[in-house]
């Protein structure tokens, strides 16, 4: 029987916590150029000043208004099981109804070329769990079948990602940042600031740092630090950094998107397998 490992999917899950000592903040920081603020971003500048989650909010509501489907380019590293990954450079085309992720690997293929998701029954099997269509990245496994269902959540998924295609994009890294930030604040431990103004693919930003009380996969948060970049035009999330500490030494996971083009005019042959 040929086993086909599933591809690397993305965001926040489990890991040793040794493994993270082993690893170091990215090369490539981004760049934070200093530019002066038009009227409309100072005032959203103080809002994140004066109340960071306030900002989060807007970004939702400007999201689920007008935003039914984007294309980018996703870059990812992360901290896995077997140590930090190389640097992945993903298509991804993205649509809200019905919901659909398909991605399409550019750069450090690890065990997928392509990868389907949908919110549908085509994408549920016999036992009620989430599947995604994958096309496996090995030349020797494609001579023996060309796409596999694999199950979104299952063991092997988790070895290879740190969190689902299911789980991916703008709107599901917003609900992320507030369930946690929910449940810190409500355990009186909530750090979130303001972190000044930064630049992701060019496109000015704001920055939101959270440290959290981490202690390793074992615990109720994820990271011990974030570093989000949300766009200062579409007030989307187009940068997440996760570390294990608060200096930033120990990376858990790089996420940057790039290449955005919101709302494209996608037909369903972008999203054929």
């Amino acid at each position: 029987m040929l086993v086909i490992t599933p591809p690397a999917l993305w965001f926040v899950s489990s890991f040793d916590t040794h493994l993270a000592s082993t690893v170091s903040a990215p090369a490539a920081a981004p760049a934070e150029p200093a530019r002066a603020l038009t009227a409309d971003k100072a005032e959203l500048a103080a809002l994140a000043e004066r109340d960071p989650m306030d900002l989060v909010r807007r970004g939702i509501e400007r999201y689920d208004r007008e935003v039914r489907a984007y294309r980018c380019v996703f870059i990812k590293q992360e901290l896995l099981p077997d140590g930090i990954s190389e640097v992945q450079e993903i298509e991804v085309r993205y649509r809200e109804s019905p919901r659909t992720v398909y991605m399409l690997w550019l750069k450090n293929a690890d065990q997928a070329r392509r990868a389907l998701y949908a919110d549908s029954p085509e994408y549920v099997d016999k036992n009620g769990q989430k599947v995604a269509r994958v096309e496996p990245a090995g030349a020797l496994a494609r001579l023996f079948v060309t796409d596999v269902k694999v199950l979104v959540d299952g063991a092997e998924a988790k070895k290879s990602s740190r969190r689902g295609i299911d789980e991916f994009g703008f709107r599901a890294a917003y609900d992320l940042l507030m369930k946690y930030n929910t449940l810190a604040a409500e355990r009186g431990v909530l750090d979130l600031k303001y972190g000044g103004t930064g630049e992701i693919d060019g496109r000015p930003t704001f920055k939101l740092i959270r440290n959290l009380p981490y202690v390793g996969p074992a615990g109720a948060y994820p990271d011990a630090r974030m570093v989000l970049h949300i766009d200062q035009e579409w007030l989307l999330p187009v940068a997440i950094y996760s570390y294990a500490d608060a200096a930033e030494r120990e990376l858990l996971g790089s996420y940057v998107y790039t290449k955005v083009e919101l709302n494209p005019p996608f037909t369903e042959a972008d999203f054929t397998f």
